[in-house]
């Protein structure tokens, strides 16, 4: 079973092991540093409702990963995730993202926008799993000029009231 919990400063080393190796290949593309860790975590704890949520993935007792999403528009927020490698095939982001939504629906959200690198489909399947639809594409040019198009996701607020499945 998963759960989503805020981070904590003792979680530091964890988002360091997190944010390294395979998992930061459609990311930022480096390791972090055990301060990158740290200044992480800090800005986690300091987000609002307002501008944005954060909070860690634990998996049988053990912090595997992070999800978070940006307040775009008063009514729009971004979702993104990363897994520890090694503990990925497994389900956990799944359902992480199928944990996350109602908390940003319940705080007003009505659409919630997310892309993925190209050469990174797993992390679509994710996507499409917890419900999402594929929109379209947008086009993202890197640090050095290769201009790569990103398949864009969406999931629409549902009618009714909102189930929170933490």
């Amino acid at each position: 079973m998963v759960i989503l919990r805020p981070l904590t400063l003792d979680d530091v080393s964890a988002v360091q092991r997190i944010c390294s190796g395979a998992s930061v290949r459609y990311t930022h593309g480096y390791a972090f540093t055990l301060e990158q860790a740290r200044a992480t975590v800090a800005r986690t704890r300091v987000l609002t409702p307002a501008t944005g949520w954060a909070f860690g993935i634990e998996a049988a007792g053990d912090l595997i990963g992070i999800i978070k999403a940006r307040r775009r528009s008063p009514a729009a927020a971004s979702v993104s995730y990363i897994l520890r490698e090694g503990t990925w095939g497994n389900g956990h982001a799944t359902a992480a993202v199928r944990r996350f939504t109602p908390i940003l629906f319940a705080a007003g959200v009505e659409v919630i926008e997310a892309r993925h690198h190209p050469e990174n489909p797993a992390s679509g399947r994710v996507l499409v799993k917890a419900g999402f639809l594929r929109t379209g594409t947008c086009d993202i040019t890197d640090g050095v000029g290769v201009t790569l198009a990103y398949p864009v996701y969406e999931l629409h607020r549902p009618q009714g009231p909102i189930v929170n499945m933490t």
